[in-house]
């Protein structure tokens, strides 16, 4: 083993020792001020039911942190960043910047070798063997059909991810701006705009939208929402089934979740009015028909909008609070499942939701961080403009 991965496994194994204890502590108490209060979930007093149960969920994860898939572990420590401003975290995000590098190599060979339909066909089946509701199976028949459309976006989108995330981080490399420069020089117009893509890859195709912009690349912010609105109109809400009722809100959501760095920013509603009068109007709707992920975003995306007192964000925040398990300290899935890896997702959402920060930390900026001596070869901090 190099000296690399060893010095990488002693800080993660250091890290997840400091939070186990933080943990520990946190649970501890989290239990003596339940049994003084009889519930954790009581609705007494919302704003302090909602931040203990905030801080259960955080509690339970942070003890689970090192034992998640390195990007899992990463997507937890930024936004726990994000919200809070602690640095407890770093050594998940520098972990990411090296798998980015990695990342960023390959998928400039397989540019290189004329192999992004390949390499998008392999990432759809990938995500199809992991489909395992009806929903989810759904999901992946139409992104499989999807690849006759638009064979290459998977490629896009991963390389999408990779420099959004280099740039979050404000780290610079000759093989990021390489990269960028393929992606960028890519038309995304028909893909953005297909009706059927549109209903296989909604969030997806928002957060692309949003991410080529960021990267100093083409608007196709019309070109997308245009196509949104014409597929998924309001007046046919009905008719949707639950699967894309759900790929409607988030494509929705993403556009301001992605537009604000992922919590790294506040937004201008101004910015999105239709998309928040479409949330003011039927959040009845998205809180009895979508789960836990969704509802979460729709909430997070009035705080993000610094609306603290809408409503619909009071109604999203009691939602998640009704269906947080006091026994296994988290959000289950519609299924009822408690696994900690896949429900990430939906309880990092339940933590910001519920924990409602009014001031967010923009970065971890790790090239300026006391760590930047761990930036990997090659990488550097970007200058600012």
């Amino acid at each position: 083993m190099n000296i690399n991965k060893m010095a990488v496994i002693r800080n993660k194994k250091k890290a997840g020792l400091t939070l186990a204890i933080f943990s520990v502590l946190a649970i501890t108490l989290l239990i003596i001020f339940d049994k003084a209060n009889h519930s954790v979930a009581s609705m007494d007093n919302n704003s302090l039911s909602y931040r203990n149960i905030s801080q259960a969920i955080k509690a339970k994860y942070d003890q689970a942190l090192e034992n998640l898939p390195d990007y899992k572990a990463s997507h937890y420590a930024a936004r726990i960043y994000r919200i809070s401003g602690v640095e407890t975290y770093l050594t998940y995000n520098f972990q990411d910047l090296r798998n980015i590098g990695e990342q960023v190599e390959q998928l400039l060979k397989v540019t290189q070798n004329n192999n992004e339909f390949a390499y998008s066909k392999a990432k759809v089946a990938e995500g199809s063997a992991k489909a395992t509701d009806q929903s989810a199976i759904f999901r992946a028949a139409l992104r499989r059909k999807s690849l006759d459309i638009a064979p290459t976006l998977s490629y896009y989108l991963t390389s999408l991810s990779a420099l959004r995330r280099s740039l979050e981080y404000r780290i610079c490399h000759p093989h990021f701006d390489q990269l960028k420069k393929h992606v960028l020089a890519h038309d995304y117009t028909h893909t953005l705009s297909d009706p059927f893509m549109i209903k296989a890859w909604a969030a997806q195709l928002a957060n692309i939208v949003v991410w080529i912009k960021q990267l100093g690349g083409k608007d196709y912010n019309d070109v997308f929402l245009g196509a949104l609105q014409a597929v998924y109109p309001e007046d046919q809400d009905t008719q949707l089934s639950t699967q894309q009722y759900e790929n409607k809100i988030y494509g929705l959501t993403h556009m301001i979740l992605a537009s604000s760095q992922y919590y790294q920013y506040h937004i201008n509603r101004d910015n999105f009015a239709g998309i928040f009068d479409y949330f003011d109007n039927n959040i009845d709707t998205i809180i009895s028909r979508a789960k836990a992920d969704v509802v979460a975003e729709v909430g997070i995306a009035y705080l993000l909008a610094r609306e603290y007192d809408n409503p619909a964000l009071e109604k999203t925040r009691q939602n998640i609070a009704q269906q947080f398990d006091e026994t296994h300290r988290m959000i289950p899935d519609v299924d009822g499942d408690y696994d900690i890896s896949a429900g990430a997702h939906r309880n990092i959402l339940a933590i910001m939701l519920l924990s409602s920060p009014q001031t967010l930390y923009p970065g971890p900026w790790l090239g300026q961080t006391a760590q930047a001596t761990q930036l990997p070869q090659g990488m550097y901090n970007c200058p600012t403009s």
